[in-house]
């Protein structure tokens, strides 16, 4: 499907969630898909270093875009730091309207909004990296989701401290 056809259909699902609801059910269940293995916050949340993961498409201009010509979509993910100027951040998804999201990134990586909890006491600290990615995944771009870029991103965040991940979609 061509990417024009893929932002009309963004925008028409947006419109009419029907429409979305049914394209869901259709695309089937993820039962399959091994849930991670989770663990008890080891620290309060205002001393928590908190990441982002974000399946909205936001990457830096300066790294590869996510590829839209497969309608799997694209598995790959992209190292964010904290710091990056919000600028130098774009949004490569065609299956999701992102209007608002290209007025203001915080929409769908709220790591400005992190900043915010931090000063206030509420939160640790912002991870010093995050974590972008696409969601609308399906069969060997899913697979490779799981297999790689999943492990990928846990060993970034290892690296980093990090206590906690907010996990955003687009």
């Amino acid at each position: 499907m061509s990417r024009w056809v893929n932002r009309l259909l963004s925008k028409v699902y947006t419109r009419v969630p029907a429409l979305s609801e049914r394209y869901g059910r259709r695309a089937g269940s993820f039962d399959d898909v091994p849930l991670p293995d989770l663990s008890v916050l080891r620290r309060p949340v205002h001393d928590a270093r908190i990441a982002v993961v974000t399946a909205g498409g936001v990457h830096r201009a300066g790294q590869p875009p996510f590829a839209m010509q497969n309608p799997e979509g694209d598995g790959s993910w992209r190292s964010i730091p904290q710091d990056a100027p919000r600028q130098e951040l774009v949004i490569t998804h065609d299956y999701y309207d992102h209007t608002a999201a290209d007025q203001d990134v915080n929409c769908v990586f709220p790591v400005d909004r992190l900043a915010e909890l931090a000063t206030a006491g509420m939160i640790g600290e912002p991870a010093p990296r995050h974590a972008g990615m696409m969601g609308h995944l399906s069969g060997a771009q899913l697979a490779r989701l799981v297999d790689h870029s999943a492990g990928e991103i846990v060993s970034q965040f290892a690296d980093d401290a990090v206590d906690l991940v907010l996990a955003v979609p687009g």
